[in-house]
């Protein structure tokens, strides 16, 4: 119990700063999504229904602060986080590389449901031009911060019970 308190705190400072310090972190437009890293590598660390519930309060923060579309973070963020909770843990304490992959793959999963999700609502989506100017970079994006983000959260939980960390 005391370990999802830890991680919603977690998620909870990444949201502040999601909304606050990374606007200013852009690169060609684009800007990480620290909610995302923190909700795929908390989906690592504790599963598939730890990572989908982190998935639904994840999205659930940013939506509270979009105006449109509000629940469409929610499902793919929970989407997302119950995909990752299904990865084999063990495997990222072991490689750096790997991490970054998966990372990538969560992001193109998150963004590619986001923008059919939108498709879906009636909105005009070019799905090669989106892909191409914004989940790729973002996905890359992501992917160098992940290891960073997986490190530090690794280093929270590690009080909590024995977590895997890079070695």
């Amino acid at each position: 119990m005391h370990t999802y308190l830890v991680g919603f705190l977690v998620l909870l400072a990444s949201f502040v700063l999601q909304t606050t310090i990374v606007p200013h972190l852009r690169v060609f437009g684009v800007q990480p999504d620290l909610i995302l890293i923190v909700v795929v590598a908390f989906a690592f660390s504790e599963g598939a229904v730890a990572g989908s519930a982190a998935g639904f309060a994840g999205g659930l923060l940013e939506d509270l602060v979009l105006i449109r579309g509000v629940g469409l973070n929610v499902l793919c963020k929970t989407i997302t986080g119950y995909v990752a909770g299904l990865v084999e843990r063990a495997l990222f304490a072991e490689n750096l590389v790997l991490l970054m992959i998966a990372i990538i793959i969560a992001t193109v999963l998150n963004q590619t449901v986001y923008a059919g999700l939108n498709f879906l609502l009636g909105e005009k989506v070019l799905f090669w031009s989106t892909f191409r100017s914004l989940i790729l970079p973002s996905a890359l994006y992501n992917s160098l911060l992940a290891p960073l983000v997986y490190y530090l959260l690794m280093r929270i939980m590690v009080f909590e019970k024995k977590a895997p960390v890079f070695k």
